[in-house]
């Protein structure tokens, strides 16, 4: 009897219990909500600009002597190469003065020959000396030894043979003399001072005929490297017009900008709460209103150490120019065309990702997430990364194949039961305008 009513009092219980949950869940629909699954993808962010298209390495070609144009020979759009004469400068001055220079070196190479020649006359006056003298010597002392002889027999007077040794001593002394000359003539060379002076003045002369001649070529303006004239320099007299021929010119002054063929740049402001987040070789995508759907690829190569006033009218805010250096070009490229400039600022691989509309934050800024498992919300606490307009990255919290929330609403509690609805893919990167965050 007892187990009897024991049985009794538990199916009651139980009924009790199923009639409480009836009345508290069975009573209400489940609510729907919209479910994205966890996975591991890409993750871009990227900082907006603006800018302007330029030829990268635009140079000026200036004058680099005074006169006046004496012929142009370009306009601005033609295309040139390296070397090609862009125009020729009149200079008198400087024609005189180097024609002046090559006369001089003329001159000073006649007397290196003229120098070599005394040298050579020199070796051969002072051998025939020697020569003379040794001859003369030779004579001498034969003489004085005969006349020596013939006075031992009697046959010459005593004052014959004294006559005979003063000439002997005098021969023997031209003879020294010739010697020592010929001698000290060849350890200065016979005048081969002379001639490495002449050397000296002629090197000289060709410094300076080369110097004149260097100066001389300038009146001929030529093309550094291959490219387009994109203009020619205005008169400092009249700005509204260019350099005509005849026009005096000085050293120094601009003649032609040129822009080398092939690089193009971007040139773009980013905006000073931005610079922390840009990085030279940073890649970045640049379009424009007027480039139609084309898109081009580039890497940030500069970023310039001071920040400059906004170009708008009345804006306090600052601005650092950087340069995007395009890795490609277009037909239709113009400089100063306006630019739309995303630089690549966050690239992360194989990351969980996840929309930035599923995460909540409580005030104290833990966010946190409702996993739905079985029908049923679960609230899980979340650690996330740097994030775009539409997505974060999860450091942890989630697991690949959750399936989170989205855009969950303040009627949503942990434990509530739900009905998934069908779930909404997550955006792709192409399809992600993002912009720079935490």
């Amino acid at each position: 009897m007892h187990r009897i009513r024991n049985l009794v009092v538990i199916v009651v219980a139980l009924a009790a219990v199923v009639g409480i949950s009836v009345a508290v869940h069975g009573g209400a629909k489940a609510p729907t909500v919209t479910v994205e699954r966890v996975s591991y993808g890409d993750f871009q962010k990227t900082l907006p600009e603006s800018g302007f298209l330029l030829r990268s390495g635009v140079v000026a070609v200036p004058a680099l002597v005074g006169g006046n144009v004496h012929t142009l020979y370009v306009r601005p759009g033609d295309h040139v190469r390296a070397g090609e004469l862009l125009a020729t400068i009149d200079n008198p001055s400087l024609e005189s003065q180097a024609a002046s220079a090559r006369a001089d070196y003329a001159s000073a190479v006649a007397d290196v020959r003229n120098a070599r020649i005394d040298e050579s006359n020199a070796k051969v006056q002072y051998a025939a000396q020697l020569t003379s003298a040794k001859s003369a010597l030779d004579l001498a002392r034969r003489t004085y030894q005969a006349d020596r002889a013939l006075f031992t027999q009697q046959a010459v007077p005593r004052s014959q043979v004294d006559a005979d040794r003063a000439k002997l001593i005098q021969a023997q002394a031209s003879y020294d003399q010739a010697l020592r000359q010929y001698r000290l003539g060849a350890v200065v060379g016979y005048g081969a001072a002379s001639v490495l002076v002449a050397q000296a003045n002629a090197r000289k002369a060709r410094i300076l005929v080369n110097e004149q001649e260097r100066q001389l070529s300038y009146t001929r303006v030529v093309a550094p490297e291959d490219g387009e004239i994109l203009a020619i320099a205005s008169d400092p007299s009249d700005p509204t017009r260019s350099i005509r021929e005849g026009d005096p010119v000085t050293p120094g002054q601009a003649l032609f900008t040129l822009a080398p063929d092939g690089g193009w740049v971007v040139k773009a402001q980013i905006d000073e709460q931005d610079v922390q987040f840009a990085r030279v070789g940073q890649p970045a995508r640049v379009s424009g209103a007027d480039f139609g759907s084309r898109t081009f690829t580039g890497r940030v190569t500069a970023i310039e150490p001071v920040a400059r006033a906004a170009s708008q009218a009345g804006s306090t805010a600052r601005q650092v120019p950087a340069t995007i250096t395009l890795d490609t070009s277009a037909p239709f490229f113009k400089d100063g065309m306006s630019a739309d400039v995303d630089i690549l600022t966050v690239d992360l691989r194989h990351v969980l990702v996840l929309s930035l509309s599923s995460i909540l934050r409580e005030k104290n800024g833990t966010a946190y997430v409702y996993v739905v498992q079985n029908g049923v919300l679960k609230r899980r606490s979340v650690v996330t990364g740097p994030h775009n307009d539409l997505t974060t990255v999860v450091r942890s919290g989630l697991r690949p194949g959750m399936e989170v929330v989205i855009h969950p609403d303040a009627s949503l509690t942990s434990g509530m039961h739900v009905t998934v609805a069908t779930p909404s893919p997550r955006p792709s990167s192409d399809e992600i305008q993002v912009s720079v965050g935490t």
